[in-house]
């Protein structure tokens, strides 16, 4: 009869052998957490050895547990790649939280200075008192770490555990790893600079290029050459955000109409209705308090001025301000007969183009490929130019025919910009390029090709019935609504840069 172990280590002298280390009860604490604090130019960064990682989530429920989060809000997830040639191929998982880049896009727009950076451990922390919930800064992060909590109105994110770090325990994620695939370390923020491309890239994660992210991937040493994410067939439409639609459209069309007004004014001494001058900045007003409405807290929305030397959506609320005052200068100098109102309106329609060029750079983010180039510049004055010189045209009774030819124009070029933009996209060697694309000329063509087949309606009328007395105002209906429908697929057919998925979609999975 076999003695309990206890027992017969005991009678054999051996009771040393049960010291934890021989048990393998349970990783040593300093193998998975430094035994001191960062020193100065250094940080505390994640280690992730993806040899180790099973793809249990094991660490997604720990931090969901640690945070209170939802199930359907994840600080940590697990993503899959897969490479090989059948029958000798490999799946490997990524377990990836925030990376606390050294330059943190997530920090550098936010508009309300939500986002710190903390001097002592370098970790990103994020301050939800201060958050009003403008989303920004889910757009700016090429790995998608943000993520906006609808319930509570704020946005919010992995801290490494920041409260259990300074107090000696390992985050929740590392401690609940079974594989010892998570770790933390200690690393020279200066010699990283020059080394995180070899060690900060893996299959299925954007290039660290963007932030210079921190976490360090260590490979298999058999992963594939052709190694990549396993989601592709996973893209799908983003959020529309219909406040922006509007918003950027009305006061777009705002700035078209001001400056169309003002240089008539000034150029051609064409009188200007004070009725009209009016309307336009009432339009323009409406817009901006439309915005609001896509914030998570619009109470706060006022603190959104606080970055303007940072920020671009701080600097697209300062200058659409600046331009609202400006025509509201406008028109009422226009409602008092001044002469100086042509001067005002050539200052008001200046503040526009600065606003108009401050809201279009504020969606040219790495993380946004399909936003990140000069389509978004020219849709955005081309909308100004095409609606803005409709709706004066409809009040410019001494600059009308200019007017509507310049209307037309603005629309054969949208055409030509629209049509090259879905081409290129198509063509386009960069995964979250070619997907936006997709999307745009399969599941979205009918509604692109009313988009287009509006802009060539308006273009035909201004042609051919330029002189009838219904042209201006028919067009300009047709031609909002056009470009409402033309930003609404700017929003949802863009293909953001994420990590990898897994293979199945979390409300598919069994």
């Amino acid at each position: 009869m076999q003695l309990p172990l206890l027992e017969r280590a005991t009678e054999h002298g051996e009771l040393f052998a049960l010291t934890p280390a021989s048990a393998c009860a349970a990783p040593s604490r300093t193998a998975l957490t430094p035994d001191r604090t960062p020193g100065p130019g250094e940080q505390y960064r994640f280690h992730l050895d993806m040899s180790q990682c099973i793809g249990c989530k094991c660490c997604v429920v720990a931090c969901n547990e640690q945070n209170g989060n939802p199930e359907h809000i994840q600080w940590r997830r697990v993503g899959e790649v897969e490479g090989g040639t059948y029958p000798d191929t490999l799946r490997l998982y990524l377990s990836m939280g925030c990376n606390h880049c050294v330059e943190p896009t997530c920090m550098s727009g936010c508009p309300v200075n939500a986002y710190t950076k903390d001097s002592l451990t370098g970790i990103v922390l994020h301050n939800a008192e201060r958050c009003i919930g403008c989303q920004y800064c889910t757009w700016n992060c090429s790995y998608g770490v943000p993520q906006y909590n609808p319930e509570r109105g704020v946005v919010g994110k992995c801290d490494m555990c920041y409260g259990r770090l300074t107090d000696g325990r390992e985050p929740a994620c590392v401690a609940a790893c079974p594989e010892e695939a998570i770790r933390i370390e200690i690393v020279n923020v200066a010699e990283w600079r020059k080394e995180y491309g070899e060690q900060a890239n893996a299959p299925g994660l954007p290039s660290a290029d963007d932030s210079i992210s921190t976490t360090r991937v260590t490979l298999r040493h058999d992963t594939p050459a052709n190694t990549g994410r396993v989601d592709t067939a996973q893209v799908h439409l983003e959020h529309p955000h219909w406040p922006l639609v509007w918003m950027t459209v009305l006061t777009q069309m705002a700035v078209g109409a001001i400056t169309s007004m003002a240089a008539s004014q000034a150029i051609a001494r064409t009188s200007v209705a004070r009725v009209p001058a009016v309307g336009v900045v009432l339009i323009a007003m409406c817009a901006l308090g439309a915005s609001t409405l896509h914030l998570g807290r619009p109470i706060y929305a006022f603190r959104a001025l606080s970055m303007w030397r940072r920020s671009w959506l701080s600097r697209e609320v300062l200058f659409f301000s600046l331009f609202a005052g400006a025509a509201s200068g406008y028109a009422g100098l226009l409602w008092l007969g001044s002469t100086w109102s042509a001067a005002s309106g050539l200052i008001a329609a200046f503040t526009g183009a600065v606003a108009v060029y401050a809201s279009a750079r504020l969606y040219k983010v790495a993380a946004r490929p399909a936003w990140n180039n000069a389509h978004t510049f020219f849709e955005f004055f081309g909308s100004a130019a095409f609606t803005g010189t409709l709706l004066a045209a409809c009040f410019m009774g001494g600059t009308r025919m200019a007017l509507l030819l310049a209307a037309c124009g603005a629309g054969v070029l949208l055409l030509a910009q629209q049509a090259g933009k879905v081409a290129w996209l198509l063509r386009s060697p960069v995964f979250e390029l070619r997907a936006a694309g997709e999307l745009l000329f399969y599941p979205l063509f009918p509604l692109l090709a009313m988009r287009l087949g509006c802009v060539l309606a308006v273009v035909l009328a201004l042609v051919f019935a330029r002189d009838a007395a219904w042209t201006p105002a028919v067009c300009l209906v047709v031609a909002a609504g056009a470009e409402i429908l033309g930003r609404y697929l700017f929003f949802v057919s863009v293909v953001p840069k994420n990590m990898a998925a897994p293979y199945l979609r979390q409300e598919r999975a069994a």
